[in-house]
């Protein structure tokens, strides 16, 4: 059996996935014998799941099965029960079978349930049940079971004694012989009872090598039979924890009556010394110009927002924002109360969907305002149009700043389902790791039976167990030096914009839930940014404009800046911050507006420049959908200089912004099309600030951009990258530790018990023989890679094995070895 699931897995990577349809009638037959010694009668429930929403709902098609064949519901006639020593007819179940799950490959076994009901009710299974692709024809197995231990009444007992539908509750429990049946007999010829398919899973499990550990500090968790869980090392959170879960996929969303609302809002606001003329509906502007100023107040609503009234608009979505965070504390502080000698880690999972966007009001705010004390999301890469799933290190760089508040540990779902290969698996659990995840949150490792369409197919378990049974180990081996660690603070940061995400989703009122908002350009070229900054391997913080107000910038080098809007409290401190001599990047917009949408000419001093015209002929993409068709708007030339080592023509994609410059600063690039200034460079006390009109971020990432997420990009131009590397090495970023190869993302972690360096390849193949450079300054001694000790047992750092030697080279010392798909090196 286990040689047939591999040669299985094997051959489902293979087959092409197709849309979503039926088996269809006359493919796939069924037939009940009773065998039962005694003189009870049987009728047979027959639940196919259909691991699909599509045709059937979740729960998929229900009949039963008697001597006429099949009936839609229990209410069968005595007569028709199906006596001892008799069989039903063949019955057609290929028209209710899904051809493919959701998570399945062409290789799909059907999960048919075949609940058995005797009458008079006795214990035990006694049937003869044969599965065949004509009537008495093509029989794939005949299954002669006699399970006399099963009894008619009791709680579960997988895999005999079950329910119906997909989460298994729906119809009540019955003695059920569970079939997995193959859709496609000729790739997958094979039926599997239920005992049958869990005792493979097992005994697989039990063949991996007994390497590692399984951890004690990281927390691995998912939903699945406790056996199986229990095999590959799953070991959940400790006693002293307690999980307070506030929703899933959750967004904004307050629960206090509109009316207490306004009356909070309106006091709120006058308490700061607005004008109500300023929060008034235009509609109702000559109204209230009549009214006694106090009485104006009557007049100013939470809701609707109004974009033509920006005070209003803004402070609206801000104001409502922290009525959910004042909800949402109140469940967390509710939650320590009950449970006061335990750990609370209250926290709800946030959705990426659709655009991958850590809107700072839900992926930060909440965390600073100590609303909940843990974040959460997920990875569902391979769904979404993003162009690279390295780009989610992003997301969680934003739930790492929301832990710097008070400390909350990030949660990450991994998912190991089809769409998630076992290698990308792999990756995505490092890039957590190296990101700071603390608890990684599988999910569901059930197979296909007594579910929806989340699960890990049965036969593609044979490839991705392994991977899971690895990246648990792996945690295990290195957790004693991992697990306290982070990544060292950065001198590199993209700023995070509470202004900018309002106005941005301003399409939903400025404020809401992300999935369908339209608006994410912006969002997009910081990721592009971060992404072309990670591939120049340089280590990246994100930052708040409400941080930069607060002076958090001190200590940073460079800073990128994307969009339209900012605080206009951190125009000061970031004015300042040059002054004293950091370097900033900005573009988009670069931050000229203030939340108000007043301009902000403060920092015309600082861009070098007279005035600026921003056109924003596109505001929404789907990046790997959009990029490589984007038409260009026009053409920003950079000329060759001492920033530029090439001359390098950028296509201008969706965004253009010309500015007029002042004397003094110096044009770094014009458009072809009228000539006029696109990026200029300025230095402004000891610092510079760089402000280009195109997107190059976005630009970098096109040509790269695949058509399928099952090919991971490569085709990042390497000149435009050197371009946005340029105020990061002139500000004199460190980087220390420097991969050969571009798509090795390298991250430095520091923690008391010493330093960790994480490495995931993003190419690919294998790397024969990567180069990892130290900054000088580190002084290595000692480099142990978790790959190059091989199979062990126990802690790496306990191991006499896996150490790679140490050369210097032009002053800097480093290591060559292999890398495959992750690696974690400590460093002495």
């Amino acid at each position: 059996m286990q040689k047939t699931f591999t040669l299985l897995a094997l051959l489902a990577l293979a087959v092409p996935a197709h849309a979503q349809q039926l088996l269809g009638k006359d493919k796939m037959f069924l037939r009940i014998t009773n065998l039962r010694s005694d003189q009870s009668k049987v009728l047979i429930r027959v639940n196919v799941v259909p691991n699909h929403d599509k045709w059937f709902g979740w729960n998929g098609k229900e009949i039963y099965v008697g001597t006429n064949g099949e009936n839609p519901d229990a209410t069968v006639k005595p007569e028709l029960w199906i006596p001892p020593n008799q069989s039903s007819p063949w019955v057609d179940i290929g028209q209710y079978m899904n051809l493919r799950g959701e998570r399945s490959p062409d290789t799909y076994l059907s999960p048919v349930l075949c609940g058995i009901m005797t009458a008079p009710q006795v214990d035990g299974i006694h049937v003869l049940a044969e599965i065949a692709t004509g009537r008495g024809t093509g029989v794939l197995r005949r299954l002669e079971i006699h399970k006399p231990e099963v009894t008619a009444k009791g709680k579960r007992e997988h895999p005999w004694r079950i329910g119906s539908g997909a989460w298994n509750g729906e119809g009540g429990l019955l003695p059920t012989v569970g079939l997995l049946v193959p859709t496609r007999p000729d790739l997958a010829g094979r039926v599997y009872t239920l005992e049958e398919a869990l005792r493979w899973q097992l005994e697989s499990i039990q063949n991996l090598p007994k390497v590692g550990r399984t951890p004690e500090k990281f927390v691995f968790v998912a939903g699945g039979r406790p056996e199986v869980k229990k095999g590959l090392g799953y070991n959940g959170y400790t006693a002293d924890t307690f999980v307070s879960s506030l929703g899933d996929e959750i967004g904004l969303n307050v629960a206090m009556p509109a009316e207490e609302q306004d009356k909070r809002f309106r006091e709120a606001l006058k308490s700061r010394k607005f004008d109500p003329l300023d929060l008034i509906a235009d509609d109702q502007a000559p109204k209230a110009k009549g009214m006694p100023a106090e009485e104006r107040w009557s007049l100013v609503h939470v809701l609707p927002p109004l974009p033509s009234k920006p005070k209003q608009f803004y402070e609206s979505a801000i104001f409502r924002y922290q009525l959910w965070y004042d909800e949402l504390a109140a469940q967390t502080r509710k939650a320590e109360k009950e449970h006061p000698h335990q750990r609370v880690l209250s926290g709800a999972n946030y959705s990426p969907h659709m655009n991958v966007w850590p809107d700072v009001r839900q992926w930060v705010d909440p965390f600073r305002a100590n609303a909940m004390t843990m974040s959460w999301t997920e990875d569902w890469w391979w769904q979404l149009p993003e162009v690279s799933p390295q780009g989610y290190g992003f997301l969680l760089d934003s739930l790492r700043l929301a832990g710097t508040y008070h400390g909350a540990p990030m949660q990450f779902y991994v998912m190991p389902f089809h769409g998630n290969s076992p290698d990308n698996f792999r990756r995505m659990s490092a890039l957590a790791t190296a990101h700071g995840v603390k608890i990684f949150n599988h999910f569901i490792i059930e197979d296909q039976t007594l579910i929806t369409w989340d699960y890990v197919d049965l036969v593609l378990s044979a490839n991705m167990f392994p991977a899971i049974h690895d990246v648990i180990r792996d945690a295990g081996a290195t957790e004693h030096r991992l697990h306290p660690a982070m990544p060292a603070r950065a001198d590199v940061a993209i700023l995070l914009s509470r202004a900018s995400d309002t106005w941005d989703t301003e399409d939903l009122g400025g404020a809401g839930h992300l999935y369908g908002a339209k608006f994410n350009v912006n969002n997009d070229e910081r990721k592009s940014l971060w992404l072309a900054l990670r591939h120049a391997q340089y280590p990246v913080d994100l930052i708040t404009d409400e941080d930069v107000a607060e002076g958090r910038l001190k200590g940073y080098k460079a800073l990128y800046v994307v969009g339209s809007e900012m605080l206009a409290a951190a125009a000061k401190p970031l004015k300042q911050w040059v002054r004293d001599g950091g370097v900033v990047y900005a573009t988009g917009g670069a931050g000229l507006l203030d939340e108000y949408h007043q301009p902000l000419a403060s920092l015309y001093e600082m861009y070098g420049i007279k005035d600026h015209k921003l056109k924003r002929e596109q505001r929404g993409i789907r990046p790997r959908r959009d990029l490589k068709a984007a038409k260009p708007l026009d053409t920003l030339h950079l000329a060759k200089s001492d920033l530029i080592a090439a001359d390098l023509a950028l296509p201008v994609l969706f965004y253009r912004q010309t500015v007029e410059p002042v004397a003094g600063a110096t044009v770094l690039g014009k458009y072809q099309s009228d000539g006029t200034t696109g990026a200029v460079m300025n230095g402004f006390g000891k610092g510079r600030a760089v402000f280009v009109g195109a997107l190059a971020g976005l630009t970098y990432l096109g040509p790269a951009a695949t058509a399928s997420s099952d090919v991971l990009p490569t085709a990042f131009p390497e000149p435009i990258r050197e371009f946005l590397a340029v105020p990061a090495r002139l500000a004199g970023a460190a980087r220390p530790a420097v991969a050969s190869n571009p798509l090795v993302e390298t991250q430095y972690m520091t923690g008391p018990q010493g330093t960790v360096v994480t490495l995931i390849n993003w190419n690919p193949e294998p790397i024969p023989e990567l180069t990892l450079r130290f900054e000088p300054t580190l002084k290595v001694e000692k480099v142990r890679s978790l790959r190059g000790a091989g199979f062990f047992k126990g802690h790496l750092h306990e191991q006499d094995r896996g150490e790679l030697e140490v050369k210097t080279i032009d002053g800097k010392q480093q290591v060559q070895f292999r890398l495959e798909v992750s690696d974690y090196l400590l460093i002495n």
